[in-house]
This record gives structure tokens, sequence and C-alpha cells, in this order.
């Protein structure tokens, strides 16, 4: 029987998804890339009566960790990026918040993560998978024993992330999702980073982008 529990808020004007993750017999969740709007996410986690035990960033631009810092205050919780990914948190320039009109956003994550990592938070194991190609350190989190994948920009409902931004490339992006992201299980739900949810099965006969 499937454990987990996920909540999607849909933050900031561009529309990002943020997800707020847990397993069921647990209090303790998991956020992934808050991208805007603090105040509906502590409002959601005080309702609910949920502990905010890690802040996980898919990649670096504006729109997906603009709350992060602000709930990382809030809750203690620690700011996770992939560790290529790091510098985007500190440079506007590369994570866009430069062309947004909302501020220039500079922070520090606090842990810095590797590819195939595993690690169990929040009644759950998680694996972080490093995709490219629409940052070069994006990745997806999986959490192969619920058939989850939580997919940021790289993959979308039978699109892909764009790859013109600062680090993108789209022949990597496309190796990324073939090799990394393919080899999954047809079964395998993507949770992505805008839009409506898919699946690995899917996107595999439908995605035009492949």
């Amino acid at each position: 029987m499937r454990k987990v529990r996920i909540k999607t808020l849909v933050l900031g004007p561009l529309q990002a998804n943020c997800y707020i993750v847990r397993g069921s017999e647990t209090k303790e969740v998991v956020v992934i890339d808050p991208g805007d709007q603090v105040d509906k996410i502590e409002d959601y986690l005080k309702e609910n009566g949920l502990e905010c035990k890690r802040i996980l960033l898919t990649h670096g631009h504006f729109d997906h960790i603009s709350a992060a810092e602000e709930l990382s205050n809030l809750t203690k919780a620690k700011i996770c990026v992939f560790e290529k990914e790091s510098k985007f948190l500190i440079d506007p320039n590369l994570n866009l918040s430069t062309f947004a009109g909302g501020g220039r956003l500079s922070f520090e994550a606090d842990c810095l993560l590797e590819d195939k990592e595993e690690f169990n938070e929040a009644g759950l194991s998680w694996q972080v998978i490093h995709t490219p190609g629409h940052t070069e350190g994006g990745v997806c989190y999986l959490l192969k024993d619920e058939g989850v994948l939580f997919s940021g920009d790289t993959l979308f409902y039978e699109s892909v992330g764009r790859s013109d931004f600062p680090s993108g490339n789209h022949r990597t992006l496309a190796e990324s999702i073939n090799n990394r992201l393919m080899i999954l299980d047809d079964s395998i739900e993507v949770y992505t980073g805008h839009g409506r949810p898919t699946t690995i099965g899917h996107e595999r006969q439908h995605n035009p982008y492949l």
C-alpha cells in the first residue's frame, strides 16, 4: 500500500508547483521548490500540524526558490540543492531574479547533494537523480518505493524544460531525460515543476521532444 502523501501548491506569477511531501504515518514533511508566497506554505503547515524538516530544490531559478530562505528561517529546515547548482542561489543573474522585477535574490544552501545520493526524510526514502539540461545542476527526486518522481523543469506533460537560460543545453536535456528518466518504470508518476502530473509511460509514448 502506497504511503506517500503529496500536497500541491501552485505559487507565484509563473504558477510553479510547490510540493509538500510526507509519509502517511508522520507529521514531518519535505517541501520541494517553495517558489513564492511563503505565507501559503506556512498556513498549510500550521493548519495540518506539519513540521518542515528539509527544503529540496530541483534547480535554482527564481520561480522555484524565492520562498526558500524565508521558509527555512521560519521552520529551521535545511535548504538542499545539487552541488553544481549552488551558485544559482547566490547569483541573481543565474537565478534570473535580476530580470523578474521582484528584487535580486541571493542566499546560500545549507547542504549540497550529489548524484545518486540517497537519504531518508519525512518517513520516505529519497534518491537524487542529476538531470542537467534546463540548468547544469538540475535534479529530479525519486521515491522509488512509492513510484513517484518530482521532475522540476526537466520533464513536463508532453513537453520538456527550456534550454535557453544560462547553462542550459537542449542536447544535454534530451540525454538526461532519455538516459536517466526513461529507464524508469512506465508506472512512475511524474510531478512536474509546472502544470499537470504525468507518468513515465505516457511521456515515453506521447512526448514529441523525446
